[in-house]
């Protein structure tokens, strides 16, 4: 199959963060990020973007966020037909892991750290006897993108709790939340998945290094 990891990985990247406009002779990719914490990723992804789309972008700043934006006809083709993601404002409602990445862990799990880079986050919470618990989680408000996050980590032997959902005072429609606990399923996405986003990286590494010292 004609696929990179860094392709997947940009795949993940847009399933979280992204966006796909088609119509009226116009062909576009985006991906939107905060203006300072990812600063750095944004880079990242123009790199990744000009090594595997030949497109050579650099982050801008519009309505107070951090973006890449780029047309492409090509693109937007092969990333709607060959890994069949949706395009439009209701994207975020239906976007699920491309069938041809899902199955395959050497695919899968560039997709996942592209998804986490943008749409997740680690942090630390109190727990009974525990100052310093840590988590990372996914949010996304497509139930078939959680349930299908979910099963893959579980298939490849991390511990996912069961999914959760919360309504906001925004939406009306749930936000589902696919949950790492502990230092083990941490330390084990660090090394096993990683992080691009350096933001990210470096509060994991910080989070493992109380536990485990360096990592």
């Amino acid at each position: 199959m004609n696929v990179s990891e860094n392709e997947c990985e940009l795949v993940g990247a847009i399933i979280g963060d992204g966006h796909i406009y088609r119509g009226f002779g116009k062909y576009l990719v985006g991906v939107t990020g905060h203006r300072t914490n990812d600063a750095e990723y944004l880079k990242h992804l123009c790199t990744l973007i000009e090594l595997e789309w030949g497109i050579k972008k650099k982050p801008f700043f519009r309505g107070g966020g951090l973006r890449i934006v780029f047309q492409s006809k090509p693109i937007v083709e092969r990333l709607l037909g060959f890994f069949e993601l949706p395009f439009g404002a209701k994207k975020c409602y239906t976007v699920v892991i491309p069938s041809v990445l899902r199955n395959d862990w050497k695919y899968s799990r560039h997709v996942l750290r592209g998804l986490v880079d943008t749409d997740g986050s680690v942090f630390v919470s109190k727990k009974p006897g525990i100052d310093r618990y840590p988590s990372l989680e996914i949010t996304t408000v497509s139930k078939e993108l959680a349930s299908q996050t979910r099963n893959i980590l579980l298939s490849q032997g991390f511990r996912a709790a069961n999914l959760r959902f919360s309504y906001s005072r925004l939406s009306t429609r749930p936000a589902y939340k696919v949950a790492l606990f502990g230092w083990k399923n941490l330390l084990k996405w660090f090394n096993e998945i990683g992080f691009s986003n350096p933001v990210k990286r470096e509060k994991a590494r910080a989070i493992l290094v109380e536990k485990y010292g360096n990592v």
